[in-house]
């Protein structure tokens, strides 16, 4: 009998908001590839991933016996952290883990803000962790992602268009380039699955389309009938509202400073990135914002305008 193949270890693979590792995972098991992901606690959406066929093991960042004990015998891990405090901490006791368990490749998702002096208390600290990844030794790749999740236009500005009908924020008429976070997540399987495809130590990824947030609106509109308008508010005011209205009551000042300083450094100079990356690494064209908005225009809507 041929021996086992050791699974790929994903992290994040039950965030709420993008949720990439839970991509990664089952792009990796439709590869036929064994899984194992971490998460914080049993509940339903750990469930799911096991009657997806995913190993699921408890395990925390700040915790590094469990850690220790997720990286059991695993040779290639996918690394992701959501924007947010504690990014360095999390990769140091990852990375002394995987040293210690014997762990060979880590395909880590960053962001084009990553330098040591960005404007972005998030990009500093992402860029350290990068480091200790490469210091630890392992191979793979930094996944640098040159483009917003698409994802976020619901968590950031979902309320707003419900009970405003205004998407709020500080970009102007800057156009981002937009990315699904399940295209993220087929990137980052194929890079775990295949190291071929790295053909460097920082893997820099863009999407497949621009548009405004004033363009954005409109498409909302459409899918939705109702009428959505951009209104362009000053950078610290978008801080203040950001951290005011972040999940579960809790003021995340980390993402409300990321946020509101990439307002004003693309608007300086762009990093956001049009490219074929997810075509030539998945070999699927990319969802589009239309696509997406139309798929989730529900959580633009309120209970009232579905019913209608």
């Amino acid at each position: 009998m041929p021996a086992a193949k050791p699974p790929i270890l994903v992290t994040g693979a039950t965030g709420r908001v993008g949720g990439t590792g839970r991509h990664v995972a089952a792009e990796l098991l439709s590869r036929g590839l064994p899984v194992r992901a971490v998460v914080r606690r049993f509940d339903e959406r750990s469930e799911e991933l096991r009657g997806m066929g995913i190993e699921v093991v408890i395990g925390d960042f700040a915790d590094y016996a469990s850690i220790l004990a997720a990286l059991d015998g695993v040779e290639a891990a996918y690394f992701s952290y959501p924007v947010g405090a504690g990014i360095a901490e999390a990769a140091g006791f990852f990375a002394a883990a995987g040293r210690q368990q014997g762990l060979q490749r880590v395909v880590d998702l960053s962001l084009d803000a990553a330098f040591p002096d960005s404007p972005s208390p998030q990009g500093r600290a992402q860029w350290v962790a990068e480091r200790i990844f490469e210091w630890a030794g392992f191979d793979g790749t930094h996944l640098r992602v040159a483009a917003f999740f698409m994802e976020n236009l619901i968590s950031l500005h979902g309320q707003q268009i419900r009970e405003l009908g205004q998407i709020r924020n500080s970009f102007g008429d800057f156009e981002p380039s937009w990315i699904a976070a399940s295209d993220v997540g087929a990137m980052g399987a194929a890079l775990l699955a295949d190291p071929g495809l790295v053909a460097d130590r920082t893997t820099t990824v863009g999407a497949a389309e621009r548009a405004s947030h004033a363009a954005i609106a409109e498409t909302v509109s459409k899918a939705t009938g109702r009428s959505v308008h951009y209104q362009p508010i000053a950078p610290e005011e978008w801080r203040e509202l950001i951290a005011n209205t972040s999940a579960a009551g809790q003021a995340n000042l980390t993402a409300a400073a990321h946020l509101s300083a990439q307002s004003i450094t693309l608007r300086q100079h762009s990093t956001h990135l049009v490219t074929d990356d997810i075509q030539r690494l998945t070999g699927r064209p990319a969802i589009t914002l239309k696509d997406f908005v139309e798929r989730n225009r529900q959580d633009f809507m309120t209970d009232r305008d579905v019913e209608k």
